[in-house]
């Protein structure tokens, strides 16, 4: 497993190390272009050229930034790269995986000629289908897009320190960051510990760690790497282009019924 520093970038020293250890052997390297709880982006170009320099095989997870970030695979030189329809809004259910002409690989399941004879099967004409006119549609908004999530998001971020005592942000929020999620640390309260429970009554989805853990308590393994405060309250919220500030108006009024709220001035 590699380290991580505090703000979840991989080290990068320590996989040419393990690269520089397994020279001579088949490597495939599989890292997510984002993660998926704190946002942190990884360096798709440096990782490519560190496998290539030592005979590596490259997969990059890219359902979190698929859609939303450009990618030129001709450019970098990668050999399997995985999207999921869902985080561009196509169809749940339906993915898809690139594979680079250098990399021969053996049928998933054999019996048919479906995916270029790699995985035998009726195929998800619907959903193939669904997710082609969505991952269009997300490329050539794009940029328009982006600005929009963007724009939610830091008013977001202004109104939580506007509020709130002690926020704190995971991952590298202000950096090299995935700008459709925002993982919030709170300080601990007795009132906190049932934030997330009272958002999800409030109809907020929101989720203790990834999307996939939406209402779920349980700690993150991610965090822990981070080394973040155990007692702390971590919640990620996500966003899409389809959110207003209006709707974070909502999330922050719901939320100041539950937590210690910013003393005003004639308070303090």
């Amino acid at each position: 497993m590699l380290r991580v520093d505090e703000r979840g970038h991989v080290d990068y020293d320590q996989l040419e190390e393990l690269l520089q250890n397994d020279l001579g052997t088949k490597t495939l390297v599989s890292l997510m272009h984002a993660n998926n709880e704190i946002g942190t982006v990884s360096d798709m170009e440096r990782i490519s050229r560190l496998c290539e320099n030592y005979g590596a095989l490259y997969h990059s997870d890219t359902v979190q930034t698929m859609g939303h970030f450009p990618f030129n695979v001709s450019k970098t030189k990668i050999h399997f790269l995985s999207g999921g329809g869902h985080k561009f809004h196509g169809p749940k259910g339906a993915g898809f995986i690139y594979i680079n002409s250098e990399a021969q690989l053996k049928p998933f399941i054999d019996g048919g000629g479906q995916e270029r004879n790699m995985r035998g099967g009726t195929e998800n004409v619907y959903g193939i289908a669904g997710l082609a006119k969505a991952l269009e549609l997300a490329c050539e908004n794009m940029a328009e897009y982006r600005q929009q999530i963007e724009e939610v998001r830091s008013y977001f971020k202004e109104k939580l320190a506007e509020n709130f005592e002690d926020i704190q942000f995971n991952g590298d929020y202000d950096g090299d960051y995935l700008y459709t999620v925002l993982s919030v640390s709170f300080p601990y309260s007795p009132k906190s510990e049932l934030l997330l429970l009272h958002l999800d009554i409030a109809g907020i989805s929101a989720s203790g760690g990834s999307a996939c853990s939406s209402g779920a308590e349980a700690g993150s393994h991610v965090l822990a790497a981070l080394g973040a405060d155990s007692k702390r309250k971590t919640i990620r919220f996500s966003f899409s282009h389809f959110n207003t500030k209006e709707e974070i108006d909502v999330v922050v009024q719901k939320m100041q019924g539950i937590l210690p709220q910013v003393k005003s001035m004639a308070e303090a």
